[in-house]
């Protein structure tokens, strides 16, 4: 049974428009990942800009350089995996 053009037409539209919204609401969920992820790089670096202005004995400013660093990489690989297995669980992969 064939499917009459109108029909045909306003199915198009809507899966048309369904896609649309779904690549937006995809688009904006990994914008605010990026987001979290330049977060963390801000907090490591003023962690280790700590280590460079701070007058701290060696030891310790290299400390917090190493730290800070470690924030940053940690924060970003942290939220880029749990992004990623947040979105197979909705469906996406």
């Amino acid at each position: 049974m064939a499917i009459r053009r109108p029909d045909y037409e306003r199915m198009i539209a809507e899966r048309d428009a369904a896609e649309g919204a779904s690549r937006r609401a995809e688009r904006r969920y990994w914008i605010v990942t990026l987001l979290v992820c330049l977060a963390w790089c801000a907090v490591g670096g003023f962690v280790t800009a700590l280590g460079f202005t701070m007058v701290l004995p060696e030891k310790d400013a290299w400390i917090l350089i190493d730290a800070g660093q470690g924030i940053a990489a940690a924060g970003v690989v942290v939220t880029v995996l749990y992004a990623g297995h947040h979105r197979r669980r909705r469906g996406y992969d």
